[in-house]
């Protein structure tokens, strides 16, 4: 037998309803598709990186077409001149970096459900479409880092259940580093097709241990591991004082990141959630890693370290990291599906993609495993 939507959740999905066709100005109702105008489609973002704070380490900026010349946001050039007369004119240079790089949108699918049975639960809050919307936008931002750190192919028709970390979602961070910067990447053996190199052959792995030898590329400890990669950026990129060197947990311990006693996180249902603070967040720790500021990212794969700038909080176009998104591709439309599981279906979509605005300030390990090479 079917569940029942009560009389009180009725009237809290009404308002919900209500709430997000007056923000959107979608004049047929939210049961018809409508596009998001840029001042919703800010909103939307602004939610995002309010509930997830690793989005407000990183640039999210709109763009008007699907590809494009990458921004180069967050690095600068030199731009100090001076002219003569007998040289006139003056040569205005780019404040980024422009680069013989694009990026390339796909369009990605954000499609939930939720049923009625949890809409009674929740209907007795009276601001259930702010916690509706807000929980929307978490599960939003945290896939979107997912396919960040996990993301290797865009396939026509993904499949959750073969790719449960979004592999087949879009081309992430990591696997741009793999297919634009070759000798960036340490852990992985190389491949050269058409001319071209990349880092996206078999895992060739890094050990960590005391009796380990550096001539075989291998590290007594992370410390040291870090400042080789660092050693192997160009020496402009190098002197950045804004690189964060990110790392998966099972690569630290309480030395790094003194967290036995973790906050948990408030749940939609104002109960507390089972997981921790870096489920959500990013989780900066109180010493170094090779000179550099640490941190523990959601859902950064293990065995892996990652050195760039991150921005900090808030502070627009500062990161080496960016999603971009294609200004008024974003749609929405919302069901009742009481034939099909007696639940809200929530379909929205958007063209994103992502970029590491300057492959010089990035560089990575992989396949990272403590112990001496056999």
């Amino acid at each position: 037998m079917g569940y029942n939507l009560s009389d009180r959740g009725r009237r809290a999905l009404d308002g919900l309803y209500a709430a997000i066709e007056q923000r959107n100005n979608a004049p047929r109702g939210v049961s018809h598709q409508f596009s998001l105008d840029p001042t919703s489609e800010q909103r939307l973002e602004d939610l995002q990186r309010e509930n997830v704070g690793f989005l407000q380490r990183i640039n999210v900026p709109g763009v008007r077409d699907l590809t494009g010349q990458v921004i180069g946001l967050g690095a600068t050039n030199m731009i100090a001149s001076r002219r003569s007369r007998a040289n006139l004119p003056r040569q205005p240079r780019y404040v980024g970096q422009l680069q013989d790089r694009e990026y390339l949108l796909k369009n990605t699918l954000f499609d939930t459900w939720l049923p009625w049975e949890t809409i009674d639960n929740w209907s007795k809050f009276p601001d259930f479409a702010t916690r509706y919307s807000r929980q929307v936008a978490i599960s939003v931002a945290l896939s979107r880092i997912m396919v960040g750190f996990h993301g290797v192919t865009a396939a026509a028709d993904t499949d959750a259940e073969d790719n449960p970390m979004g592999e087949d979602v879009n081309i992430g961070w990591l696997q741009k580093l793999r297919l634009e910067r070759a000798d960036h990447v340490m852990g992985r053996e190389t491949v050269t097709a058409n001319g071209v190199t990349t880092a996206t052959g078999a895992a060739k792995p890094i050990y960590i241990g005391p009796d380990s030898n550096v001539a075989q590329g291998d590290y007594k400890n992370i410390d040291a591991l870090a400042y080789d990669l660092i050693a192997g950026m160009p020496s402009w990129a190098r002197a950045s004082t804004d690189h964060v060197v990110i790392v998966s947990q099972d690569l630290v311990d309480e030395k790094y990141f003194p967290m036995i006693n973790r906050p948990l996180s408030d749940t939609i249902d104002g109960g507390r959630s089972t997981s921790d603070q870096v489920t959500s967040d990013i989780v900066m720790s109180t010493k170094q890693i090779g000179g550099r500021p640490a941190a523990i990212v959601p859902f950064f794969p293990e065995g892996t370290m990652l050195i760039t700038p991150l921005g900090q909080p808030n502070a627009t176009d500062s990161s080496n990291l960016s999603i971009y998104y294609q200004e008024g591709s974003r749609r929405r439309y919302i069901e009742d599906k009481p034939e099909l599981m007696a639940a809200l279906v929530d379909y929205n979509s958007v063209n994103e993609g992502y970029v590491i605005e300057h492959t010089d300030y990035a560089v990575m390990a992989e396949n990272i495993t403590f112990g001496d090479r056999p």
